[in-house]
């Protein structure tokens, strides 16, 4: 189609991104939607309510699913995640990390987690694991930023140490402390080994490999006589405030999108302004090119696309998530919820409508030839964040992406018991596992023509040489 990339402050009449533009406006959006969050939660809480709550989560084992919206209440698990939003945006920009889509599926995915497992007494550890990591190594800490995003998927397990396994508590604070700080140093090069397995086809790779290392903590501390508690704690929505408030949320970024493309970063006198513009390659066209491509890892929609096609593929990614939710009669919860928000982020970051729903489906369907209670919040989730195997039906086709939804719900169940629920990115380390089963499996299939697309083409040419023959 003859979309090609650019340089920072170039005419976006002729290409697409323009890299600069979008960091400005990333940067606008994290802080935006932190002030969002923090101040939908100081609205509908009480000052008594959000200390009472705050003190439950910070001592409990935040295990999954401990949904904050249950134990504390929705107030006060949208301050919480206010202030886990403010805390690393602050980092980022200290760090000066290059804001990219990648940016956009760390901070939404740390803002919906940190509705049911996420907080900062749990993440400071683990991020300052990695950042101990780039300084031994003698390396930017701003290219292990997100991983110290990603990695406080950990929390549970500095929470539960601390507080669950009858250790004093100031005995078990400070080797809870040490815990992450070990846990943050070993995540760098953990998840550098494992993205080889599964070739970029999870989009949570953090997931898989925190995922691999907390089954191995967890077996060791077993070993050691210590239990795990694990709760199943989830909200009943009983208004229909929290569905509002996602669906503004994702019609504002849709029509930020909108707003934007007709915009573009030029420079006068030395200094950046935005100067309205006609694009040379129309929204739907170039949105059809974006749904063409399979999600792989790394594929990073504002750089590609530029800031407001993501935006756009955000707020519709984000409403089918919505959509899905309802339809199979899921209750927005925190989980739930966290989960949508965990699709929005990543919809910057390699997921869109075409990739994710093979996987939705799939897993909706294992769940009703099962006869699994495909409601639950548990199923819920495992379709919403099973999409981190969208990259699978993105590339193999519509059919190797259901089985791939369905072999995902089968897995990932049992993952869950390995780790005792210390892991957040469950979803994480079932995808990352499915996908290193799958890949190679499927990547034979592709290479010899025996994909399911490969045989309709077949299909197709034959009848078309019967109806037409030459």
């Amino acid at each position: 189609m003859g979309l090609k990339a650019c340089h920072p402050v170039a005419d976006q009449a002729t290409c697409v991104p323009n890299k600069l533009f979008n960091e400005i406006i990333i940067s606008r959006i994290l802080l935006l939607y932190s002030l969002f969050i923090l101040a939908t939660g100081i609205i509908v809480e009480s000052p008594s309510g959000f200390l009472y709550g705050m003190r439950r989560i910070i001592y409990s084992s935040s295990a999954l699913t401990t949904d904050y919206m249950e134990l504390a209440s929705p107030g006060t698990a949208m301050i919480n995640a206010g202030i886990m939003t403010l805390f690393y945006y602050l980092i980022l920009k200290l760090s000066q990390v290059r804001l990219s889509g990648a940016t956009l599926a760390a901070f939404f995915m740390l803002s919906g987690f940190s509705l049911f497992g996420k907080n900062l007494f749990s993440a400071v550890p683990i991020s300052a694991g990695v950042f101990l990591y780039s300084v031994i190594t003698k390396k930017r800490f701003k290219d292990y930023a997100l991983l110290a995003l990603f990695g406080t998927c950990l929390g549970p397990l500095i929470s539960t140490v601390a507080f669950h396994i009858g250790l004093p508590l100031g005995q078990g604070i400070l080797y809870a402390y040490l815990l992450g700080l070990l846990s943050g140093f070993l995540l760098p090069p953990l998840s550098n080994l494992v993205a080889g397995l599964h070739q970029g086809h999870t989009l949570y790779n953090l997931g898989f490999a925190a995922g691999l290392y907390s089954v191995f903590v967890v077996i060791i501390m077993r070993l050691i006589g210590y239990s795990f508690l694990r709760q199943d704690i989830t909200y009943v929505m009983d208004s229909i405030f929290l569905l509002i408030w996602l669906l503004i949320l994702l019609i504002l970024l849709f029509l930020a999108g909108i707003i934007l493309d007709n915009f573009r970063l030029i420079v006068v006198d030395d200094k950046y302004k935005l100067q309205r513009f006609k694009p040379k390659y129309n929204l739907l066209t170039r949105y059809k090119h974006l749904l063409s491509r399979s999600g792989r890892l790394v594929m990073d929609f504002p750089d590609d696309y530029g800031i407001s096609l993501t935006l756009i593929n955000m707020g519709l990614t984000g409403l089918i998530a919505v959509t899905y939710a309802l339809i199979v009669g899921g209750n927005l919860n925190g989980p739930i919820i966290g989960a949508i928000l965990s699709v929005v982020g990543f919809a910057a970051y390699g997921k869109h409508p075409l990739n994710i729903m093979p996987i939705l489906l799939g897993v909706l369907l294992l769940n009703l030839l099962s006869g699994n209670n495909y409601a639950s919040t548990f199923a819920v989730i495992s379709g919403l964040l099973g999409t981190n195997l969208a990259p699978m039906a993105g590339r193999f086709g519509i059919l190797p992406g259901l089985l791939t939804g369905m072999v995902h719900m089968i897995v990932v169940p049992y993952v869950g018991i390995l780790h005792a629920g210390v892991n957040l990115y469950n979803n994480g380390l079932s995808g990352g596992l499915v996908a290193t089963v799958l890949v190679p499996i499927f990547s034979y299939l592709e290479r010899h023509k025996f994909l399911p697309r490969h045989f309709l083409s077949r299909i197709f040419s034959l009848l078309r040489k019967s109806i037409f023959p030459d």
